[in-house]
């Protein structure tokens, strides 16, 4: 996966970082290691219960991260996980299943789609919104491994989120 950012005002470090997301295990383990565990979560399918570094393909909408901490990595296997009631700079908040034949402009559907979800998710207008939004995107090798999801994150630059950023108005 490709992770993209919105906005110019983002620092150097962060709009330079393309980071690839690929692999449900042998490109990744080749790479980085081992793949990184699920977030701990309250059932399957809830809300993450403990800080962890999980496995990529594992996020779900409205998972809270600190996304900000990242690395300028070319490939990355997890992002770090916490429950949305500790601090936090990023949230998941919407996902699209892609075809083969969307993967090579997946990143302009990215855009459009988190740019349309942001509003109804923040509850204002991206231009007059203070938040950002970013997306992970399936690379080619990730797409050939089964991964074809866009997900989207709302990111408070600053951190220090807690709670949910649904309906911020900010």
């Amino acid at each position: 996966m490709t992770v993209n950012h919105r906005r110019a005002l983002l620092p150097l470090t962060v709009l330079a970082a393309a980071v690839a997301l690929s692999g449900c295990g042998t490109v990744l383990d080749a790479v980085v290691g081992d793949d990184a565990p699920p977030a701990p979560r309250a059932e399957p399918g809830g809300e993450v219960t403990a800080s962890a570094e999980a496995d990529v393909f594992t996020l779900q909408v409205g998972d809270c991260l600190n996304y900000m901490d990242q690395s300028e990595a070319d490939q990355i296997s997890s992002l770090p996980t916490v429950p949305c009631s500790e601090p936090h700079d990023s949230e998941i908040y919407a996902e699209m299943t892609i075809t083969e034949d969307q993967l090579p402009t997946v990143e302009t559907l990215a855009d459009a789609f988190c740019l349309e979800q942001f509003t109804t998710f923040v509850g204002m207008s991206y231009d007059e919104s203070a938040l950002y939004y970013s997306y992970l995107v399936p690379s080619p090798e990730s797409f050939d491994q089964g991964d074809d999801v866009v997900q989207c994150l709302v990111v408070q630059q600053e951190g220090g989120v807690t709670g949910t950023l649904k309906d911020a108005g900010i």
